[in-house]
């Protein structure tokens, strides 16, 4: 057995956030530059470099990515034989460290308490969504995740009809697309959750759209209609900012995993043009 002390997993907290938040993800970067690339629209393509000019000067003046800071996830997987000494208070400390970090460095705070009647607000940014699993990996891995508001609005559960096929997945999402994505500051990242039940597809479509841009669907079906649907996104013309172009969409990344026999649970989850995420391993000697 291998122990980390709490406060080891909270200082890196700390220093993932600082990261995500100040500096956009190479992968993200590289998306970027190829899509302003290949732009025919000039005002598109103007768009695509100034949010890549607004990247460097949050990397550069150590300012937000976006001025909406985000909703703070924390997904911490714990490899074989790792014990976290007093993981009785982790939910507590990593807090903490959020709360310090958001004051620290003047992220704004968006979180409020009461969803439905007060909506005050928290003051510190907490509480953050944190997720904890164990994995065969060794070692210990932190992902932190910030998301938008503006993003988060885009975000949708369907519990499809078992015999549906993907031509009709196809058009469900060019649907969500073409109502929501001007909403979250495109060009977007739609990630996709397929199977597993209600509660767990929401999380696979959150997964889905952080992922390395650079990691593609090992299963050829699902590669395939990836590649299917980012190629419909992106002959919509919305364009970034939804100001006409063909870069509507820079990904489409889908998450699946066996479901019940009599159902076909399926959620979008769809991250902006600032898709923000850090993530770290920490290996006990």
């Amino acid at each position: 057995m291998k122990s980390i002390e709490i406060t080891t997993i909270t200082k890196e907290v700390r220093k993932l956030l600082i990261e995500a938040s100040f500096n956009l993800p190479d992968d993200i970067r590289s998306a970027l530059k190829a899509a302003a690339s290949r732009e025919t629209s000039p005002r598109a393509k103007k768009i695509l470099d100034l949010i890549l000019e607004n990247a460097e000067i949050a990397t550069k003046q150590k300012l937000p990515l976006c001025q909406d800071c985000g909703t703070v996830y924390v997904d911490i997987d714990i490899g074989p034989g790792i014990c976290i000494e007093d993981s009785g208070g982790l939910n507590t400390r990593l807090n903490q460290a959020v709360a310090d970090t958001y004051s620290k460095n003047y992220l704004r705070k968006s979180i409020v308490s009461d969803p439905l009647y007060e909506r005050k607000n928290t003051s510190d940014n907490t509480p953050a969504i944190v997720s904890t699993g164990f994995t065969s990996v060794p070692g210990l891995h932190i992902k932190i995740y910030l998301k938008g508001g503006g993003s988060e609005n885009c975000s949708y559960l369907y519990m499809l009809n078992p015999s549906a096929e993907e031509a009709e997945i196809i058009d469900l999402i060019l649907k969500v697309v073409k109502n929501n994505a001007t909403k979250c500051c495109p060009p977007v990242i739609i990630g996709i959750g397929l199977g597993g039940g209600a509660s767990e597809v929401t999380g696979l479509a959150r997964k889905a759209s952080f992922r390395n841009l650079n990691i593609r669907n090992q299963d050829k079906a699902y590669r395939t209609l990836e590649n299917k649907i980012l190629k419909a996104v992106n002959k919509t013309g919305i364009g970034p900012q939804g100001l006409g172009g063909t870069t509507t969409a820079l990904a489409c990344n889908i998450i699946y995993a066996p479901c019940h026999i009599a159902t076909l649970p399926m959620a979008v989850f769809m991250g902006c043009h600032s898709l923000r995420r850090a993530e770290s391993k920490i290996s006990p000697p």
